[in-house]
């Protein structure tokens, strides 16, 4: 397992910008550099790493708290390979700049012991499933907390 927190404010860079983690909180032996995950502290990316044996099942959990130097949306979902995976976008609406809202995620993902999946943490352009498309704010997060378990 690990666990990654921020505490103080982080302003992405833009609206497709990922979150990087400074302080892992916690980080079992399994999660360490022979182990199942590969993750360079500062970095946004957590290489989950396939045994060749048998397919494992992982969850991945994100916390914070979110706004915007700007009234409007922001977008935050889990990514891999740079899309974003179904069921993890979070949207928040900052109708007063700088005020925070809540938004999180817990994710279960099954990966197939022969592949490696890189997974992060960032900001969407636009948000999902509406007509014609809600253009985002750069997102300004706190007090994050991201994790991920094998289970």
């Amino acid at each position: 397992m690990i666990q990654t927190i921020e505490i103080l404010p982080q302003t992405l860079t833009s609206t497709t910008d990922d979150i990087n983690f400074t302080t892992t909180d916690l980080r079992t032996n399994s999660a360490s550099c022979c182990g199942w995950l590969q993750y360079n502290e500062g970095s946004s990316n957590f290489t989950i790493i396939g045994d060749g044996r048998t397919p494992a099942t992982f969850e991945i959990h994100f916390n914070a708290n979110v706004t915007s130097e700007t009234a409007g949306q922001v977008a935050i979902a889990l990514k891999t390979n740079g899309s974003d995976v179904e069921g993890t976008e979070m949207n928040a609406d900052i109708a007063t700049a700088g005020n925070y809202t809540n938004i999180s995620f817990t994710k279960l993902v099954r990966l197939c012991p022969r592949i490696n999946q890189t997974f992060s943490v960032g900001s969407l352009a636009a948000v999902g499933g509406v007509t014609p498309a809600a253009e985002t704010e750069i997102p300004i997060l706190k007090d994050i907390n991201f994790y991920i378990k094998k289970i």
